[in-house]
């Protein structure tokens, strides 16, 4: 069965599931599917996880009764004998998104840079650069790739009835996070010194930052 199948059959026994026992299978899914491991593989324990529980749930029993109080513990153990998906090291995921954020901010800076001295205009303006600019761009990249890979995750298997539903907590995460991205930054701003570099210095900057994504994150 491929990947797309078991999601839909996954999804079709969910349907079935009591409201407890959704929530449980749930945390499970969220677990699973967020882990390192092969997604086929992953689908595939996901797909017997949810066959032996409605199994159970025929029988009287609770989602408890049979996996135990913690459904996250449970799936510790079954993932450690998982194949590990193939792709970036943690180290090399946490580095990338600062990396690509800042190569293209510079492309930005010298595009408006190069554009403002063609029109005739002064670029010392658009040649400041702030650290602290830097920091929030690599800091709020990180954090929003990672909400938006984490709501993916809890919201693209889910069966199409519930996508429907405005998921008022998710949107306060993203609220609360941009409020204390802007904070920081005002803070930040203040505290740090603010960097000269010329169109060609981004330039150069966005040229070894594209050299390096492919070296770092993308070399075969």
């Amino acid at each position: 069965m491929k990947k797309q199948q078991m999601i839909r059959e996954n999804n079709r026994l969910q349907e079935q599931m009591t409201p407890s026992n959704l929530k449980y299978y749930e945390d499970m899914v969220i677990y699973i599917r967020t882990s390192p491991v092969n997604e086929l593989r992953g689908e595939e324990l996901l797909l017997e996880i949810g066959q032996h529980l409605l199994e159970a749930q025929r029988n009287g029993k609770s989602a408890e009764e049979v996996f135990g109080s913690e459904p996250v513990t449970y799936c510790e153990k079954l993932v450690q004998n998982l194949p590990k998906q193939k792709g970036l090291s943690q180290l090399q995921y946490i580095i990338m998104i600062p990396w690509v954020a800042l190569t293209w901010f510079f492309f930005a800076q010298a595009l408006i840079g190069f554009v403002t001295q063609w029109t005739g205009g002064s670029v010392e303006k658009v040649s400041q650069v702030r650290v602290s600019t830097l920091v929030l761009i690599a800091a709020g990249a990180y954090i929003l790739i990672k909400l938006i890979m984490n709501f993916m995750n809890r919201e693209t298997f889910k069966p199409e009835e519930n996508k429907r539903k405005i998921n008022i907590r998710g949107m306060g995460i993203y609220t609360a996070v941009a409020v204390v991205i802007l904070m920081i930054g005002v803070w930040l701003g203040r505290a740090l010194p603010v960097l000269v570099i010329p169109p060609w210095g981004s330039l150069v900057i966005f040229i070894i930052g594209l050299i390096g994504t492919k070296l770092l994150f993308f070399r075969r």
